[in-house]
């Protein structure tokens, strides 16, 4: 899947990543769910980073779950 907004996408994984680390913070007792999503917004925001044009949709995916 190509993102044609790879530098928003970027930033928005950026956000999140941050978001997630207040949370964790905030709900240690989550701590190991929210650092498992935040980890996958990283690789999201990774991929954006250095390959725009080829996005594995399977991050989305497991993100969701």
């Amino acid at each position: 899947m190509a993102i044609s907004n790879a530098k928003r996408w970027s930033e928005i994984c950026e956000m999140q990543v941050n978001i997630l680390e207040g949370l964790r913070r905030q709900f240690p007792q989550r701590g190991e769910q929210i650092e498992n999503l935040a980890c996958h917004w990283q690789a999201l925001k990774h991929q954006v980073d250095n390959n725009p044009s080829c996005i594995d949709r399977s991050l989305f995916n497991e993100m969701l779950l």
